[in-house]
């Protein structure tokens, strides 16, 4: 018997050592040159600009009103596809490639342990001042969220409006996605050095999606190249690993008229944070969306577009607001 159990253990310790050689040298390398990225997903309406060392990628189109639009952890500026196509008739929409996603670097540590909460605040008044956005309308999701309301409680005299769809803000070192929890494994690292599979990418669609019909595979397949640029998944690692987060006190603090939608059946961050939302920044409304995830611009992009679309054509303080 003791001899079995041995051959068992010698066996059990192959296979993992085997499992292991697989997933960090073995597999295929599915690392996709910025270059490459870069000439699939670039637009016409794509700029890049220099921030401490590293390329910024943002898009740009349409006239009128600027609104800037914030992805999630993991996501890009294609995020927000479906909803630029119902509001580049009647806005100016800056969509924004956050450091270390999408086309956008993240810049190289300075040598101390880096406070990416401060960094990436930091980012985002380089972003207003630069492209000289004086008032604007802010669309946020997930952690695009989290930074919409850090910008909006950091810039109150230009942040005129604020839609926040399933931010993330409250309960910070729990709400993170499947990707954000590997990473925070320290030798998750040297697995994802090849890559993300395309099978976790769609892992994650099905749990961001309340109607899994709606999941188009080609979107799924340009997520995971995203995930894939040269260096992307390094920089999603350092962020999700460095234990740092916003200040949820703050979010009291957002001054400017707020329209929060959440998909009912969230799985990522809980419908109930809506209404922590809601009671915290008084001059809000909600939106619930029926079967809905966590990515209503994308899953219930008709819905999402009319309310925001009505929100924004709303002004309590119309000779207020004043757009450069």
């Amino acid at each position: 018997m003791k001899k079995a159990f041995k051959i068992i253990a010698i066996l059990l310790v192959v296979v993992i050592i085997s499992a292991v050689l697989y997933a960090t040298a073995l597999r295929p390398n599915l690392i996709i040159s910025k270059a490459d990225d870069k000439a699939k997903f670039a637009q016409p309406t794509s700029h890049f600009m220099n921030w401490r060392g590293a390329e910024i990628h943002y898009t740009d189109e349409g006239q009128g009103i600027p609104v800037v639009m914030i992805h999630g952890f993991g996501g890009s500026f294609l995020n927000w596809n479906k909803l630029r196509d119902k509001m580049t008739a009647d806005y100016r929409i800056i969509r924004v490639d956050l450091p270390g996603f999408g086309l956008s670097d993240l810049p190289e540590p300075n040598g101390a342990a880096t406070d990416y909460v401060q960094q990436y605040r930091d980012f985002m008044t380089f972003m207003l001042d630069t492209l000289h956005l004086d008032s604007l309308y802010l669309v946020g999701n997930s952690m695009g969220g989290m930074m919409s309301w850090g910008v909006a409680a950091d810039h109150p005299d230009k942040v005129k409006k604020l839609v926040l769809i399933s931010a993330a803000g409250y309960d910070l070192e729990k709400i993170s996605t499947n990707a954000a929890r590997l990473m925070k494994i320290p030798f998750m690292e040297y697995f994802f050095k090849r890559g993300l599979p395309l099978a976790s990418s769609e892992g994650s669609a099905k749990r961001v999606f309340a109607d899994t019909t709606k999941i188009n595979p080609e979107v799924v397949k340009n997520n995971n190249m995203m995930w894939n640029r040269d260096g992307n998944l390094h920089a999603a690692c350092a962020l999700a690993s460095s234990g740092r987060f916003p200040d949820s006190a703050l979010i009291a603090k957002v001054q400017c008229p707020t329209l929060i939608i959440w998909g009912k059946e969230d799985q990522i961050v809980p419908v109930d944070h809506a209404y922590r939302f809601k009671r915290d920044i008084k001059n809000s409304e909600l939106m619930i969306i029926d079967t809905c995830g966590h990515c209503a611009m994308i899953e219930r992009s008709d819905e999402t577009a009319a309310a925001i679309r009505k929100f924004f054509g709303q002004s309590p303080n119309p000779k207020k607001e004043c757009f450069m």
